[in-house]
C-alpha cells in the first residue's frame, strides 16, 4: 500500500473499533485495502480531496499539481541559494502560479534571488514580473524553523468559495472512482483523505446533501490528515 492508503487504512480501523476488532490489507488496485471485520471482508477505495483550479478555457483543473512546481522551486532554492545567506537572515519569496513558461520563471526567478543573497539588505522588498507572474522577495529575520529561504505560493486561478470547492471536487472524486470500482464484488467503501484543509467536515457534510450521484459505495469516508473519520451521507 501507499504511505497514504495505509494511514487512511490504520485511521479506519480505530474509526471502527480498533485493531481487536478490525484489521487491514492491501487490496488490488482497484480496490486499494480491505478491512477485514469479523468474518467480512470490505474493499475499500482510497482517493484525495484537493481543490481544483478554473483555467481561462472554463477546464478544472486539480490546485495540487500547479501549486507543487512553485514548493518544488522554493524547496530548491532555500537548499541551494540558502546557504549562501548570512547568518540570522532569510529571504521570504511569495510567487504565484500557474506560469506561462516554466524553465524560463524558474531560471530568472533562481538569478534574481541569487542576486539578492549575495548582498541582503534588512528591510528589502521588491516586486518584479517574472515571465508574466508577480513575484515579490523580502529579506527578512530568520525565523524558527532554521530554514533560510521561506515561500508562500499563490494560485490565480483558485475560487475562494470554500463550498463550491468541496462539492466540486466531491462530485469529481464520487464520479471518477464509481467508474472503476462498479464491477468489483461487494461491499465496496470509498475514503476521501482531505487535502483541502479549508473545508471540514462540515462543509462535506453539506456538500454531500447536495448531490444525487449514481454510485456503488455502500459507505462514504472523510478522513482528515489527523486520522479524524466522518462519513458522509450521499444518496445514490
Amino acid at each position: 500500500m501507499r504511505p497514504d492508503e495505509e494511514f487512511v487504512g490504520h485511521a479506519l480501523v480505530e474509526f471502527l473499533g480498533g485493531t481487536s476488532r478490525v484489521s487491514v490489507s492491501a487490496g488490488e488496485d482497484p480496490p486499494d485495502l480491505y478491512l477485514h471485520v469479523e468474518s467480512s471482508r470490505i474493499g475499500v477505495e482510497v482517493t484525495r480531496l484537493s481543490q481544483f483550479t478554473f483555467e481561462a478555457d472554463r477546464t478544472i483543473c486539480n490546485r495540487a499539481t500547479q501549486d507543487s512546481f512553485g514548493i518544488r522551486i522554493l524547496n530548491e532554492l532555500d537548499a541551494n541559494v540558502g546557504p549562501s545567506l548570512p547568518k540570522k537572515i532569510s529571504l521570504l519569496i511569495v510567487l504565484r502560479v500557474p506560469v506561462p513558461n516554466a524553465s524560463r520563471f524558474k531560471s530568472n526567478l533562481t538569478k534574481w534571488v541569487e542576486q539578492i543573497a549575495s548582498a541582503p539588505e534588512k528591510g528589502f522588498n521588491e516586486e518584479r514580473n517574472i515571465e508574466g507572474s508577480r513575484v515579490t522577495v523580502s529579506v527578512i529575520e530568520q525565523l524558527p524553523p532554521a530554514k533560510k529561504i521561506y515561500g508562500i505560493v499563490i494560485n490565480n486561478n483558485s475560487s475562494a468559495d470554500i463550498s463550491l470547492n468541496a462539492l466540486l471536487v466531491l462530485d469529481d472524486r464520487i464520479r471518477t472512482k464509481a467508474a472503476i470500482c462498479g464491477g468489483l464484488p461487494k461491499p465496496i467503501w470509498l475514503a476521501l483523505l482531505n487535502d483541502y484543509f479549508l473545508a471540514d467536515a462540515d462543509t462535506y457534510a453539506q456538500a454531500g446533501r447536495q448531490l444525487n450521484l449514481n454510485h456503488c459505495f455502500e459507505r462514504i469516508f472523510l478522513v482528515s490528515n489527523q486520522g479524524a473519520v466522518n462519513e458522509l451521507v450521499i444518496s445514490a
